[in-house]
C-alpha cells in the first residue's frame, strides 16, 4: 500500500519534495504545485541504495536536500540535488571521518547540517550546495545543531531526559537560553529573522511546566556574549502537548501540532507584532495522527502528513486563505476523509496501576474473534514513544484474524506530561515492567481476555520490555515477540553508535553508577526464568541495536532446552521500512501465535 510521507514545500510555494513507500526502500520525489494540486512525480535520484528519512527545499527552490539511511542503519548520510531536471547527479555531505549526517535546515543560501564522528563529537556546519564546502558553527561532544540563522546556532546539549538548548553566535561565544532545571527537556527550537540587535528564538519546551508549549524568547546580541532579556509563553495546552510547529518566514503565519492523548490537533495562528497570537483556528484533519509540517515563505500553503487505524501516511497540502482553510486538492481529501472513516476506530480506555498511576491505551476488537479470544498485548519503543491511533499494517492483520490488540502507554511514554515521562527512570524501570502485568490484569477485569491467552510484544524498547516483563511473570503469556530489543546491556552499550550508548544511559542507567540496576534489566542475565516461549525479529542490518543483542539471548535459551525462533529480516535496520518485510513480519507473527493456540 502506497504511503506518502516527510513533506517539504519550496519556499515560494512552487513545488513539493516528499517520501514516497510503494515497494522497496522509500525513496524522494518532486512534485510541481498548480492551483489543481500537485503535478506529477519525478524521484529523486540518488547513489545510495536505502530508505530516504528527509527531504528539504532550499530557500531559492534550485536544490533539495535528502537524507538517507544506507540499508537502513544509524549511519545517516546526506545529498544535495538540482531541482532541474537536466541537471544530473547528487553531491554527498560528508568527509571520511563522519560516521553520520544529519539534515536540519537551509540558513539562507546554505544548509545547516551536523556530523557526527565515531567518537561523538559534533560539528555544525554551514554547507555551500555549489562546491560542498562547509565552515564550523560549533564542534562539541554528544550535542545536536537543532537551528541555525544568519550564523547563529542552536545546539541541543545534556543527557537524555534533561535537555537545554545553548545560543552561539558567529564568533563562538554561547549561552543557555534557559536556566538549569533538573528534568525539564528544551530541544526544539527556531532563530527568527534578525532584526536591530535582538534574536527571537521559539522553542518548544516543559521548562517550568508539566507539558511542553512554545515559548518565545529574545537574546540581546549586541555586547560581547549574547543576554537573553525576555522570557514569555506564546501559546499552551493544560492537557495537551507541543509536538512540533511552523512559521512562516514573513512571520505572519504559525502552525502548531498538538498531541492530546495521542491524536492530532492542529491549530493555525494569526500573527502580529512580536509574534502575538490574533487568531487562534483550530483545522479538522482527515486522520487521527500528523506529523511533518512545512510551510510557505508566506504563509499560502502549508503541508503535512496524516494518518491513522484506517489511512495510510498521506501527505495533504492546505490552502491557508484569509477566514478559512481549504486542501489545495478538495477531490483527493474527501477520498481520504472515506478512507479515514472506513473500519472500526479504536477505543481509548483508561485504567490504573497499582501504585494508583493511571495508565491508558488503545483498544482494538477484532470484526470476527478467533475461538478463545486471544488478545495481543503491544509496547511501543521509546521508552519516550507512545501508543498512538496511526496506521500500523501489521497490527491491522494481527486484528483481522481474530485478536484483540492492546497498545498500553505505561509510564515513561509521551503525550502524558512530564512526571509521567520521567516516572520509569533507571530504577523506575521495575514499575514499568508491573505495569504490563498490571494492563493484562485491567484486559481480564474488563473480560477483554482470558488468563492464560494473552501474548506480548513490541519493536526496540517494546520487545527489550516484553521478555524483561516475561522473566519476571513466567506464567502470564502465552508467547512473547521480542523485536530488535536489547537483551544485555553490557554488550549493548558496547555495540550501539556512541551517541546512542551515551542517550540510553540517562533512561536505563549508568555503567559505571548503576551496574547492578543494568545487570538486573538485562534479560539475558534472566534468561533461566524466561520459560515462555519467544520470537525473534531482527533487521540484519540494525546499527542501533545490533543483530547479537537478540542473537545471545536465543542461543541463551536454547541451551536451556527452550524452543525460541528467530527471523532476520534482510536489508532492513531498526525500523523495518519494505512492504514486503513487514508483510513478512505480520505472517510469521501470526503462524507463531498459531502454533501456541
Amino acid at each position: 500500500m502506497r504511503h506518502t510521507t516527510a513533506p517539504s514545500l519550496a519556499p515560494n510555494g512552487t513545488a513539493i519534495a516528499y517520501i514516497v513507500r510503494d515497494g522497496g526502500y522509500p525513496y524522494a520525489v518532486q512534485a510541481a504545485l498548480t492551483e489543481d494540486g500537485v503535478g506529477k512525480e519525478r524521484p529523486v535520484q540518488l547513489p545510495i541504495e536505502g530508505p530516504v528519512t528527509r527531504v528539504l527545499h532550499s530557500p531559492d527552490a534550485q536544490w533539495i536536500a535528502c537524507e538517507v539511511s544506507p540499508k537502513g542503519s544509524e549511519k545517516l548520510e546526506t545529498f544535495t540535488v538540482s531541482t532541474d531536471p537536466e541537471v544530473e547527479g547528487a553531491s554527498p555531505l560528508r568527509n571520511t571521518f563522519d560516521a553520520r549526517t544529519h539534515l536540519v535546515e537551509w540558513d539562507r543560501d546554505k544548509l545547516a547540517m551536523d556530523a557526527v564522528a565515531a567518537d561523538g563529537m559534533t560539528e555544525a556546519r554551514l554547507v555551500d550546495p555549489n562546491t560542498s564546502r562547509y565552515q564550523v558553527m560549533d564542534r562539541r561532544l554528544d550535542a545536536l545543531l537543532v537551528a541555525s540563522e544568519a550564523g547563529y546556532s542552536l545546539m541541543r546539549v545534556g543527557p537524555r531526559g534533561n535537555r537545554e538548548l545553548l545560543l552561539v553566535n558567529p564568533q563562538g561565544r554561547w549561552m543557555p537560553l534557559l536556566p538549569p532545571e533538573p528534568g525539564a527537556t528544551t530541544e526544539d527550537g527556531r532563530i527568527l529573522p534578525i532584526t536591530d540587535s535582538r534574536l527571537v528564538i521559539l522553542v518548544v519546551t516543559d521548562h517550568g511546566a508539566d507539558r511542553r508549549r512554545l515559548m518565545r524568547l529574545v537574546v540581546d546580541i549586541e555586547g560581547e556574549r549574547p543576554v537573553c532579556i525576555e522570557r514569555e509563553e506564546l501559546i499552551s495546552n493544560p492537557e495537551a502537548d507541543v509536538d512540533e510547529f511552523a512559521i512562516s518566514e514573513d512571520l505572519s503565519t504559525a502552525a502548531v501540532l498538538w498531541n492530546q492523548a495521542g491524536i492530532s490537533n492542529l491549530e493555525l495562528l494569526s500573527l502580529g507584532d512580536e509574534q502575538r497570537v490574533q487568531v487562534r483556528r483550530t483545522v479538522e484533519l482527515p486522520g487521527m495522527v500528523a506529523a511533518g509540517l512545512s510551510i510557505t515563505d508566506d504563509g499560502q500553503l502549508l503541508a503535512l502528513t496524516v494518518e491513522g487505524p484506517n489511512l495510510p501516511p498521506t501527505v495533504e497540502v492546505l490552502r491557508l486563505e484569509a477566514g478559512r482553510v481549504e486542501p489545495l486538492d478538495p477531490d483527493r481529501t474527501d477520498r481520504l476523509d472515506e478512507r479515514a472513516r472506513q473500519g472500526d476506530v479504536p477505543e481509548l480506555v483508561f485504567y490504573t496501576a497499582r501504585d494508583g498511576l493511571e495508565l491508558s491505551g488503545w483498544l482494538y476488537l477484532p470484526e470476527n474473534p478467533a475461538p478463545g479470544h486471544p488478545v495481543y498485548v503491544h509496547l511501543h519503543g521509546g521508552p519516550e514513544g507512545q501508543s498512538r491511533p496511526v496506521h500500523h499494517d501489521v497490527l491491522a492483520d494481527i486484528v483481522a484474524a481474530g485478536y484483540t490488540v492492546f497498545t498500553p502507554n505505561v509510564r515513561g511514554s509521551k503525550g502524558n506530561g512530564r512526571a509521567f515521562i520521567h516516572a520509569d527512570d533507571r530504577y523506575g524501570r521495575f514499575a514499568a515492567i508491573d505495569d504490563v502485568a498490571d494492563t493484562v490484569s485491567f484486559l481480564c477485569d474488563a473480560d477483554l481476555c482470558t488468563a492464560g491467552r494473552v501474548f506480548l510484544g513490541g519493536r526496540s524498547y517494546g520487545g527489550f520490555l516484553a521478555v524483561l516483563a516475561a522473566a519476571r511473570y513466567p506464567d502470564m503469556f502465552l508467547g512473547v515477540v521480542d523485536a530488535c530489543g536489547m537483551t544485555s546491556f553490557e554488550t549493548y552499550y558496547e555495540s550501539t553508535e556512541p551517541w546512542l550508548a551515551s542517550a540510553a544511559s540517562p533512561k536505563y542507567g549508568y555503567p559505571m553508577h548503576d551496574a547492578e540496576l543494568l545487570w538486573e534489566i538485562s534479560p539475558l542475565h534472566k534468561a533461566e526464568l524466561i520459560t515462555t516461549p519467544v520470537l525473534f525479529i531482527h533487521g540484519a542490518n540494525d546499527s542501533n541495536v545490533p543483530l547479537q543483542e537478540s542473537q545471545q539471548l536465543y542461543d541463551a535459551l536454547v541451551e536451556l532446552g527452550r524452543t525460541p525462533q528467530f527471523l532476520e529480516v534482510p536489508g532492513e535496520g531498526h525500523q523495518f521500512v519494505k512492504p514486503k518485510s513487514r508483510q513478512l513480519i505480520g505472517e510469521r507473527i501470526l503462524e507463531f501465535f498459531a502454533e501456541l493456540s
